[in-house]
């Protein structure tokens, strides 16, 4: 039996990181559809005609950096929500100190390092 559990084991294994992979593909087109968002601006040039420019709205280093960010949040969220309703709606040992400690670090230090990378 141990040469069949360990064949199951890997299966599950693979199916978990094929799954990872899915979701993973799925957020980073995501993140990619909000930052390669543009808007028209239009701008007066030296005789005086007006001409249209397109202008990124979000910086893609930082929006990524900090969706990522968001994203890597989750977890936190989910298992405090996850022990709230399972603790009649009072908030537990995790509580909420977990989610801002968590969220503000990974905001913090992302801007951080966005802010000095950028020129």
């Amino acid at each position: 039996p141990k040469p069949i559990r360990a064949a199951l084991y890997l299966v599950g294994l693979a199916w978990s990181f094929l799954g990872v992979g899915i979701v993973c593909d799925q957020f980073m087109d995501a993140i990619s559809v909000i930052t390669q968002a543009q808007r028209v601006v239009y701008m007066e040039v030296r005789s005086g005609a007006k001409h249209r420019f397109h202008v990124d709205v979000w910086n893609p280093t930082v929006a990524n950096l900090t969706l990522m960010a968001l994203g890597s949040s989750a977890p936190e969220i989910l298992l405090a929500v996850i022990e709230i309703q399972g603790g009649s709606y009072f908030a537990g040992e995790l509580g909420p100190s977990t989610i801002v400690g968590s969220a503000a670090f990974n905001l913090l230090i992302i801007t951080a390092v966005c802010i000095t990378a950028l020129p």
